[in-house]
């Protein structure tokens, strides 16, 4: 293609670009031309969990004696800190979620006065950041902290805590990995519904065989897009040949449109993706 100026019609030396003929792929010794490269498989939009620049929606619950004080869904980049009515210090990491002064939600006197030195122990806060595939969490003040995955209606007191939450050094609560793949099992029949809700006792020891409405401060923390991932699961069991719709809850995602066997490949194809 001759990109100068065109000549005047008629002049002498007039170039004349050949014409232009596409070349066919051909296959290594071969004279068949081989198709054209196809579009690949699209991306899978689940993989957006494990971006770290990709934000999570945490739902944030805090009970005073079993009673709910408090309640914020909020995306936290950087992950968040669970602190007292002075304890929003906004030079440490995290977005500081900030419990309610117990004075003007409880009746009882005495317990108004607990409740408010666990608050003010908590200090700095309780840290819940994302790092790698999982979550972690550490403890910036003196109250100490347990912590347990379970049920979203309650805590498990049958049992013990699964852990305390460190001081000195973070902590890992969960890992991405396992919990997609009982997802799976669940799917497929084999396993009940992974738990996502986590729950933290503070200043105090967990409250295993015996109510958790007796504790002082609980507060519950799901992320958003665990549970979203585990009601698709339980829908699309229902009707797997109808597309659900699937809102992962996290920064920059659109909701999705999925049948119950597209939800499953993608799963699969995430845990391919995963360290374990």
């Amino acid at each position: 293609m001759n990109l100068g100026p065109i000549p005047d019609e008629g002049a002498s030396g007039l170039a004349v670009s050949p014409e232009y003929h596409p070349q066919l792929l051909l296959s290594p010794n071969s004279d068949i031309p081989a198709p054209y490269p196809t579009a690949g498989p699209p991306e899978n939009p689940l993989k957006q969990l494990l971006v770290l620049e990709e934000d999570w929606e945490f739902e944030v619950t805090a009970f005073y004696r079993g009673r709910q004080v408090f309640q914020q869904t909020v995306f936290c980049p950087g992950g968040l800190r669970l602190a007292g009515p002075e304890g929003g210090d906004r030079t440490l990491p995290g977005q500081p979620i900030t419990l309610p002064a117990p004075e003007a939600l409880l009746a009882d006197r005495v317990a108004k006065g607990y409740v408010s030195r666990v608050l003010s122990g908590l200090a700095g806060g309780l840290a819940l950041w994302r790092a790698g595939q999982g979550l972690c969490a550490q403890r910036l003040g003196p109250c100490h902290a347990y912590w347990a995955v379970g049920e979203e209606l309650l805590p498990d007191s049958s049992r013990g805590p699964d852990g305390e939450v460190p001081k000195e050094t973070a902590g890992s609560v969960f890992n991405l990995g396992p919990f997609v793949t009982d997802l799976i099992a669940f799917i497929e029949g084999s396993k009940r519904s992974p738990r996502y809700t986590f729950w933290f006792c503070m200043g105090e020891s967990w409250p295993q065989d015996q109510p958790w409405t007796k504790k002082l401060v609980m507060v519950k923390v799901v992320p958003t897009c665990l549970r979203a991932l585990v009601e698709m699961a339980r829908v699309g069991g229902a009707s797997s040949l109808e597309n659900t719709s699937l809102d992962l809850h996290i920064s920059n995602s659109q909701p999705l449109s999925l049948t119950s066997e597209q939800y499953k490949a993608y799963l699969q194809d995430l845990v391919e993706d995963m360290d374990f």
